[in-house]
C-alpha cells in the first residue's frame, strides 16, 4: 500500500489573529490605566490660565484704531473727523467708520465730544437729544430724537491712495 505523507502545514492566520488579540488586550489595559490615573489627579493640580490686565484707556485706544481701520477710516487722517453737512449742533461729532448694506441697515462708529468711539445702530441714541437716523455709503445721518428727518449728515473723508 501506498501511503502519502504530507509535510507540516504552516498557516500564518492563527498567529496573526493571536497577535491582533494580544495587541488589543495591551491597548485596553493601557487605556484603563491612563483613565484611572487621570481620575486620581486633584483638580487643584491643573494650572489656571491667567489673563493679562490691560488698563481700560489702553483697551479703548487699541480697539478704536482697529475698528476704525476695519470700517474704512483712512490711515493717514487719523485725527481727522468726518465732514459735517447740514445744521451744526452743540456736539462735536467724529465719524470714524460705517458698515452699511444696500437696504440701509448697518452701523456707524462715532465719537461724540471727544469720548471714545462707539458703534451705533440706526435708532440708537448717540447723544442726549440725538439719534442715529440711518447709514449709507461712507455717511451717517443724525436726527433730533423728537424729529424724524435727519438734520446732520456726517461723511467720511475720501480715501487717498
Amino acid at each position: 500500500m501506498l501511503q502519502v505523507i504530507q509535510g507540516p502545514s504552516k498557516s500564518f492566520w492563527p498567529a496573526l489573529c493571536a497577535l491582533g488579540l494580544g495587541a488589543l488586550a495591551a491597548y485596553t489595559a493601557v487605556a484603563w490605566i491612563l483613565q484611572i490615573q487621570s481620575i486620581s489627579v486633584a483638580p487643584s493640580a491643573v494650572p489656571n490660565a491667567t489673563q493679562a490686565v490691560v488698563p481700560p484707556s489702553a483697551q479703548n485706544a487699541i480697539q478704536s484704531s482697529h475698528v476704525a481701520a476695519a470700517l474704512g477710516a483712512p490711515k493717514a487722517a487719523e485725527g481727522q473727523s468726518g465732514a459735517i453737512v447740514g445744521a451744526s449742533s452743540e456736539h462735536q461729532w467724529t465719524l470714524l467708520g460705517v458698515v452699511a448694506g444696500a437696504s440701509g441697515r448697518g452701523s456707524a462708529l462715532l465719537a461724540v465730544d471727544g469720548q471714545p468711539p462707539k458703534a451705533y445702530l440706526p435708532g440708537q441714541t448717540v447723544a442726549p437729544g440725538w439719534v442715529l437716523h440711518s447709514v449709507g455709503h461712507r455717511l451717517a445721518r443724525l436726527a433730533p430724537s423728537q424729529q424724524g428727518t435727519p438734520t446732520v449728515i456726517l461723511e467720511l473723508p475720501k480715501a487717498e491712495n
